[in-house]
């Protein structure tokens, strides 16, 4: 099977269950927007050309997109995303979804991807389902000490976002602890935080 039928078979089978939670779009590339909340759901080819990735992003419109540039939510892909993560295949020698050898295995390999749709991109999502609450949570649970200092200046945002000046504060000087000595754009980002 190659990587035109096997869109197809997500196409039939697995996108209207996106599109029947509010995902809209053709293609590689799902997005739901709503309010400042925006989800991405997109398939992304292996090295190969005998498998694919399920990338899963959110994102908030009022963050700067990964990678600097401007986008518009309605044209944000998964790498402009801050929250990323994949829908993982079974364990195995592969690496991504196998397109299969016949039909009948790639029916059966987008009939898995349909079922673990319902655990582990549902979780995802919903982990980034609702602003504020859902960020607000998110923020609670998280020690500004255990997390990476790019991590520490999103949180940072948000929590400024939502007028929490004391925990953005703990976030900017919990990444400037963490960040790395070479990395000078991290730390502007972060100094600049709470001057926002």
């Amino acid at each position: 099977m190659n990587r035109t039928t096997f869109l197809k078979l997500l196409t039939q089978h697995l996108f209207p269950v996106l599109k029947a939670e509010g995902f809209q779009g053709s293609g590689q590339t799902l997005r739901r927007i709503d309010g400042p909340v925006i989800h991405v759901f997109n398939v992304q080819g292996a090295s190969g050309g005998k498998a694919c990735y399920l990338n899963l992003g959110a994102h908030l419109d009022f963050l700067p997109p990964e990678g600097g540039t401007p986008v518009a939510p309605e044209a944000l892909e998964e790498s402009h995303c801050v929250f990323r993560d994949r829908l993982d295949p079974p364990p195995g020698a592969a690496f991504g979804w196998a397109y299969g050898e016949t039909k009948e295995q790639a029916e059966e390999n987008v009939e898995f991807i349909v079922s673990e749709w319902e655990g582990p991109g549902r979780t995802f999502f919903a982990r980034h389902g609702s602003y504020p609450q859902s960020f607000e949570q998110m923020l609670r649970e998280t020690d500004p000490h255990q997390i990476h200092a790019r991590t520490a200046l999103h949180f940072a945002r948000i929590a400024m976002h939502l007028g929490d000046r004391a925990r953005a504060q703990a976030l900017v000087e919990a990444g400037l602890a963490r960040a790395p000595e070479r990395a000078t754009a991290l730390k502007t980002d972060l100094a600049n935080v709470l001057s926002a």
